[in-house]
This record gives C-alpha cells, structure tokens and sequence, in this order.
C-alpha cells in the first residue's frame, strides 16, 4: 500500500468543525462563524449558512444539516430547529442526536451529567449522573445513529469511556474499556471497527477493535513505525479500509484497517519542531481535514489520500 497526499486547499483554522448529516451522499459539515452557521461540502467549501441572533462565543455542538442545530453560547444551550429555544444556564460541552433525541452532556462539578432532550422544546427527559472530576465530554455517534460513545477525558486523570444507548426517552449507559484511557478516534464508516488511540501518559499504541464486542482486533505500536515519541490523540478514519494517525512531532501515518502496512505520507508543513498536527477529520471520499500548527499559526489542510502512488 502506497500513499501520497494530494493537498486540495489550505484554509483558516476550523476547529469547531461538526458533521452535519449528508447532502447528495457526501457528507457536510457545520461550523460557527461570524453570526452564522456555515454548512460545508466534503471539501469545506461553504454552500448555505444560518444567521443566528448569538453573540461570538458559540459552538456547534451537534447538527442536521441547518434545519436542527445544537449550540453552546453563554447564554444556555441553544437548540435552532423551526424556532429558536434556549436552556438558560445549561453549559453543555457535548452533544448528539440519538434515536429522535437530543443527547446532552453537561460538566457539573465532580460530575458529569447525561441529559436526554426534546429537541424541539428543550425539556429534560432523562438524567444520568457520572462521577467525573474535572472532565472535558466528547459524544461519538455511530454510524446506524441510536448508539454513542461518551468519552470523558480528565486530565492527569485519565479517560472514563462510556456506551450511550436510547432506550425510548431514557438513556442506558455502560461503562467501556475500563481502565484503558481510551481516547476514541471514531467508528469506520461501516461502523463495524473503533478506533482508539493512546492518552498523552502513555502514547505507545494504537488499537483498532470490533464493534460492538470491542475485540482488540489489532495493534500498532511506536516502535513499529519508529515514532519516537509516541502518538498523540489525532487519528481518523480515511474510507472503511485506511486510517490516519499522528506520529507526534514527526509524520502523518496511513495504515490499512489491520496495521499491517503502514506508512509516512509527506504534508507541506514541517511536523518537527517547528509544527505539529492537532486533529484530524474524516471528510469522506479519501479525503481528511489536518489541523495543524505552524509557526504562521493554525491551518486545516484538506487532503485527499491516494492508494497507489509512490510518497516522497
């Protein structure tokens, strides 16, 4: 398996990025900016927007297309459907729309709650409580929609990892990957696979498992692709086959579903001590979004990986 990156555009930082549903059977994405909700293509061209009566300090949290958007501003949780409905005093860091309801996650202390919403007025249909000092909340939706993943992250205190199933207008919720601190790269596309890269205290492997079972199906460990200095927490999947991770200080690395070949792939930007990547975001069609910084400041590349061609 040989890669090479062909870099379509190289844009200003998008780092609230959102997927927004499907238009024409490529994904979009929402992003907020300038008194608006921008949708984007696969490309992260702008195609419509949304003006919202919010101050700057916004982000979407979760999005259909424009027609229903999720939206932390200071005010409250901002939920932008055919009316606009605020939860004053609701200071969400997450969210998801699972099975007909919104999925809300909400720091509270020690805690972290799991609220059940109707999306259309706001209500609080369920609340699960989970202890969780200090954390920073992330929903990743699988694929078939009626099931997530809630991943706490806690700083010097690791990540507590969660399945978030919609039972009805109730919330289930089971404790996953106990004691791994995973940090949860997404679902393939499928939604067959989960891949799972390593928290900054111990950035050794990359694992890639089974879904729902969470089988480890295979690893990949610094040592094999000569990352000195780990991995950090950026990783994607390209399409069902390929997925993307970060050598820290050092690469961007394409690996097939199974790590059984992996490789370096060149980007204009120097991974050294002079960048680093950030994030990265599966775009759809080949392609992923690279958050990166530079010594300019930070950009989102987006690139389109292509089997079969030789790399630099």
């Amino acid at each position: 398996m040989l890669n090479s990156a062909n870099v379509i555009d190289v844009l200003d930082p998008m780092s609230g990025l959102v997927l927004a549903g499907e238009a024409g059977g490529r994904p979009t994405f929402a992003l907020w900016r300038d008194g608006a909700v921008r949708l984007l293509d696969d490309r992260l061209a702008e195609n419509s927007r949304r003006e919202l009566p919010l101050d700057d300090d916004v982000r979407v949290l979760a999005a259909s297309g424009l027609d229903l958007l999720i939206l932390a501003s200071a005010g409250g949780l901002v939920i932008a459907g055919e009316e606009v409905v605020t939860v004053p005093g609701l200071s969400a860091d997450a969210a998801a729309l699972l099975g007909g309801l919104l999925v809300v996650a909400v720091p509270d202390g020690e805690r972290h709650r799991l609220l059940a919403l109707d999306s259309a007025t706001g209500a609080i249909l369920d609340d699960q409580a989970v202890d969780a000092d200090a954390a920073r909340a992330f929903l990743h939706r699988h694929p078939a929609g009626d099931t997530a993943i809630l991943e706490l992250a806690m700083g010097q205190d690791g990540v507590l990892a969660f399945r978030v199933d919609v039972e009805g207008s109730r919330l289930h919720l089971t404790e996953i990957l106990a004691g791994d601190d995973p940090v949860i790269a997404g679902f393939s596309p499928s939604g067959a696979r989960l891949l799972v890269t390593p928290y900054p205290s111990d950035p050794e492997t990359v694992r890639m498992l089974s879904w729902p079972d969470l089988r480890e199906i295979s690893r990949l460990d610094a040592s094999d692709v000569d990352a000195e200095y780990g991995f950090g927490l950026a990783g994607c999947w390209i399409d069902d086959d390929r997925v993307a991770v970060h050598a820290t200080e050092d690469a961007l690395i394409v690996t097939d579903e199974n790590f059984d070949s992996s490789e370096r792939v060149a980007l204009p930007i120097d991974l050294g001590d002079e960048g680093d990547i950030e994030t990265l975001t599966h775009l759809g069609s080949g392609s992923v979004a690279v958050g990166a910084w530079t010594p300019a400041g930070r950009v989102t590349l987006v690139v389109r990986l292509i089997e079969g061609k030789g790399c630099d």
